[in-house]
């Protein structure tokens, strides 16, 4: 039943020539979902490259000192990580690149494995990086490009990095399985919102704000000032936010008064939409709206039900309330559990 539903979360993502894999806590199982979506020695060979923004695939968490499992590639694979880590890779291996990309384990390299074997994973931290890492393992040779990311860092959602995202969450994230559930959800909705035809409007340099009105003129407005500036401006249009987007920022507007029913809020891509499920929440009550220029791609969500802080959730009840909330397959890798999204 396990390697059931293993199968058919790497099929899903088979077709995905790059997939990020993002957490919404520390142990939600990004490592599991890993080696689902990587999967045995025969796949996870030649054609195969993996890098992480974080460490990945050390015996404990270096952080909560909880066991992890190991990963495992086979044969061929292009693996991406710190020099200080290649001690602790067990496969016979072929340096293929050296960047110029340092972290505090030395720099980042390239390696091609010459057997099977487990790997430790240390790459690189910024999107510019992994972008040009991607191309790299391209140029090299690589069919699919696997990249594990960190706990909260949903910057790897953005297609600049890769083509599709794998949304892992798990029970460590809160005691009350409701509360999982919405927060999961919560990012689920920013990684599905709608795509702007056309794009952001064009801003000059350094703009924080350009508000593009229902007639087709562009403003640009003062970020010290904004809600002052929109109401100016008629409150109604695109308003294009450069940079991230924050409770702050979406709270000032709530609370200003600005009738924002008429009003786009739109940012580059859901990587920079970082306010909370709370403000969203305002913000739609108030009729306010959201989109993106570039939109993202969910693949799949990814369930623990066990938490490293002493409670677990029913692993049924678990994967039926994700699924009745999000709009991509939900899978429970270690109980083999799979359940389509009903949405």
């Amino acid at each position: 039943m396990a390697r059931s539903a293993c199968m058919q979360l790497a099929e899903l993502a088979a077709g995905v020539r790059s997939l990020s894999l993002i957490g919404t806590c520390k142990n939600a199982g990004k490592t599991t979902a890993l080696n689902a979506l990587i999967g045995p020695p025969a796949r996870a060979g030649a054609g195969l490259a993996l890098t992480s923004i974080g460490r990945d695939g050390e015996s404990r968490d270096v952080v909560t000192d909880t066991p992890k499992p190991p990963v495992y590639v086979g044969r061929g694979a292009l693996i991406a990580t710190a020099e200080g880590l290649l001690p602790l890779c067990d496969t016979t291996r072929e340096i293929v690149a050296i960047t110029d990309v340092r972290t505090p384990m030395g720099r980042v390299v390239v390696f091609r494995a010459l057997s099977d074997g487990f790997v430790q994973l240390g790459g690189p931290s910024m999107n510019a990086q992994l972008s040009h890492l991607r191309e790299l393992f391209f140029m090299l040779g690589a069919q699919r490009v696997v990249i594990d990311g960190a706990a909260g860092r949903r910057s790897l959602c953005s297609r600049a990095v890769a083509d599709s995202t794998v949304l892992c969450t798990g029970a460590s994230l809160h005691r009350d399985i409701d509360t999982v559930v919405d927060e999961t959800a919560h990012i689920c909705r920013l990684l599905s919102l709608p795509e702007l035809p056309g794009g952001l409007p064009e801003a000059g340099p350094g703009a924080r704000f350009t508000l593009r009105r229902p007639d087709g003129e562009c403003v640009v407005l003062a970020a010290a000032s904004l809600p002052l500036e929109l109401k100016r401006a008629g409150g109604a249009g695109l308003l294009a936010a450069a940079g991230a987007v924050t409770d702050p920022l979406m709270d000032s507007l709530v609370r200003s008064g600005v009738d924002i029913s008429g009003l786009t809020l739109a940012a580059g891509d859901a990587s920079q939409l970082l306010f909370s499920r709370k403000s969203l929440e305002s913000w739609r009550r108030k009729g306010g709206k959201l989109a993106v220029a570039r939109a993202a791609s969910l693949t799949a969500v990814t369930i623990n039900p066990v938490s490293v802080y002493g409670w677990r959730f029913d692993r049924q009840e678990f994967l039926e309330k994700m699924a009745a909330a999000v709009s991509a397959p939900v899978f429970d890798v270690v109980g083999g559990r799979y359940a389509r999204a009903q949405l």
